[in-house]
């Protein structure tokens, strides 16, 4: 969702000190907004590559015309040789690999002893009100179920689980900055709508249901409503700067 994450592109890169001449990897890129933005850092001397599992990710992403090399892989075992990176990026995606020790182990791999990993997750949900009020009203109208998928993007912000992860991994030396954003949305139906659709909800609501949950939102989120009906969503994230060596 371009809405949400195109702001956080930006943070990460700039964390990330990227520099012309750069070799970068963006680990499971999707359709590539932290791919190009980090394109724009290496100059004409760099190279970008955007790595995903999904190849109708890359479908879209290859349909901008540029010089990133776009690869279909497996964030577990990453198909490139050791220190092969000057930087390796991973935003918001470490949260849906089922086995999220291989995929820190395989950044680490690949990126130089003097490179820099950079990966970016969502704080705990409880830091932001409106996703908050969502999750409770999703677990109100569409049940527990529907209620855990939709929180499933916040699962490494529980406090310690990413410090638990970084450890076992074998990552000694690491640094957490924490950015605030808003995501802004037409209005508070879309912003129901878009992530019921994102869990996989959407259609497994009765219709009443539905439009009895988006009256409740709109009670709820009186208060985020801004300029044209428009809705403010407070997100936090964490992202870390992991040192390979």
């Amino acid at each position: 969702m371009p809405i949400i994450f195109a702001q956080w592109a930006h943070h990460l890169t700039d964390l990330a000190e990227i520099e012309s001449g750069h070799h970068v990897l963006d680990v499971a890129c999707g359709t590539g907004v932290v791919t190009r933005t980090a394109l724009m850092e290496v100059g004409m001397r760099g190279k970008v590559t955007g790595l995903d599992h999904d190849e109708k990710m890359l479908a879209i992403a290859r349909k901008k015309p540029s010089s990133i090399d776009w690869q279909l892989g497996d964030a577990t075992a990453l198909p490139f040789e050791d220190n092969s990176f000057d930087r390796v990026l991973c935003q918001f995606s470490l949260m849906f690999i089922e086995n999220r020790i291989a995929a820190i182990k395989e950044l680490l791999r690949v990126c130089k002893p003097n490179g820099k990993v950079v990966v970016s997750v969502w704080d705990t949900i409880n830091h932001s009100r409106v996703y908050t009020a969502l999750a409770n009203l999703t677990r109100k109208f569409a049940g527990y179920r529907a209620a855990t998928k939709l929180v499933a993007p916040w699962a490494l912000g529980v406090p310690g689980k990413m410090d638990n992860l970084l450890m076992t991994a074998g990552v000694l030396e690491y640094e957490c900055h924490e950015r605030v954003g808003i995501a802004r949305f037409p209005s508070v139906d879309t912003f129901v709508e878009v992530h019921l659709r994102s869990a996989g909800e959407y259609h497994n609501l009765e219709p009443d249901k539905l439009e009895q949950m988006k009256r409740a939102a709109e009670q709820v989120l009186a208060p985020h409503i801004i300029l044209n009906g428009q809705l403010a969503a407070d997100l936090n994230v964490n992202i870390f700067i992991l040192d390979p060596e």
